[in-house]
């Protein structure tokens, strides 16, 4: 019998995390603007190859990181 309560008192707990969450959600979620919208598109666009990019052979942030070679 404890073990059913505990699970009925779980299933309980969940939904009304569940709802506050959505609550939450109503309370605090806005749409995008027209602004940000077309920004989103701009970058979605956006070639990733329409600026070069050098990638170096060692990385930059780790002089001693050494990848293995070979498998």
């Amino acid at each position: 019998m404890k073990v059913k309560e505990f699970h009925y008192q779980q299933l309980e707990d969940d939904f009304e995390l569940e709802l506050s969450y959505q609550e939450w959600l109503m309370d605090n979620y806005s749409e995008p603007s027209e602004v940000e919208l077309d920004k989103m598109e701009e970058d979605l666009n956006r070639s990733s190859t329409a600026s070069n990019r050098i990638i170096a052979q060692k990385p930059l942030n780790n002089y001693n990181y050494e990848p293995k070679q070979g498998a």
